[in-house]
């Protein structure tokens, strides 16, 4: 019955598109963190601290802020949009599912809500492929780098052919760890939009099949899928990962 269903496939998408663009994004603006940070600029040490601060504080207490900050009647960013313009009326960022987009005369239909809480789990999670990245990248040699200036490498070439490769193992070990954990997040979903408007994932499902309507069966069966589909995915991508991921 549950893969009968055709709701457990919407939900199954739904858990793919957040976890596949919550994982990359945490990873891309991790490593846009390290990149920074590497150089010596005052206020170096302030900067490290904010950015470590989204991982650090209470997932409640951020939550709660995300929440009243884009409330669509008193928040300060639905303010700011309406004052500016740049929006037509007030815009519920965790309770309404989809918004229309004007681009180049075409209108498409964005899911806010889900890259609300997308947003959200790369603004809390990057710090930690801050730290890993940045800390991976501070043991490289700095006379590698002072030859390859020397030889005429631009910045964009140093990253590619001299960074890339140091980090390449660190980055698959931080992707496989968020895929997983993101994949199994709950309580963000939970405390920003209740699952609703789109944003429903195989372990919300879990918890409203379980415990919301007692159907402890169904529940445990999605349970299971998330289990086999994180094994499976873990055993191919540590198949073809680089050698050196450990």
């Amino acid at each position: 019955k549950v893969f009968s269903a055709a709701e457990f496939w919407n939900v199954l998408k739904t858990s793919i598109y957040y976890t596949v663009f919550g994982t990359a994004g945490a990873l891309l603006f991790g490593l846009f963190a390290a990149q920074i940070m590497l150089k010596t600029f005052p206020g170096r040490s302030i900067i490290r601290g904010l950015f470590l601060f989204p991982y650090v504080a209470p997932v409640i207490a951020v939550a709660f802020s995300w929440v009243v900050l884009f409330d669509p009647f008193s928040g300060v960013v639905n303010t700011m949009l309406l004052q500016l313009g740049v929006a037509e009326g007030p815009i519920n960022f965790f309770g309404q599912r989809k918004v229309d987009i004007s681009v180049f005369g075409l209108t498409i239909e964005f899911p806010i809500a889900l890259s609300m809480v997308i947003l959200f789990e790369i603004w809390r999670y990057f710090p930690l492929s801050f730290l890993f990245i940045l800390a991976r990248m501070q043991s490289i040699p700095a006379d590698i780098y002072e030859a390859a200036e020397m030889d005429g490498a631009t910045p964009l070439q140093q990253f590619w052919s001299l960074s890339l490769p140091f980090i390449a193992g660190i980055l698959a070990v931080l992707f496989l760890l968020r895929f997983i954990w993101t994949f199994n997040k709950f309580d963000d979903i939970f405390l920003l939009t209740g699952g609703n408007a789109g944003t429903r994932t195989l372990t919300v499902n879990v918890y409203e099949q379980a415990f919301a309507i007692s159907n402890l069966g169904a529940g445990a069966a999605v349970a299971v899928v998330i289990f086999v589909f994180l094994l499976i995915f873990s055993v191919i991508f540590i198949r073809f990962s680089p050698k050196d991921a450990g």
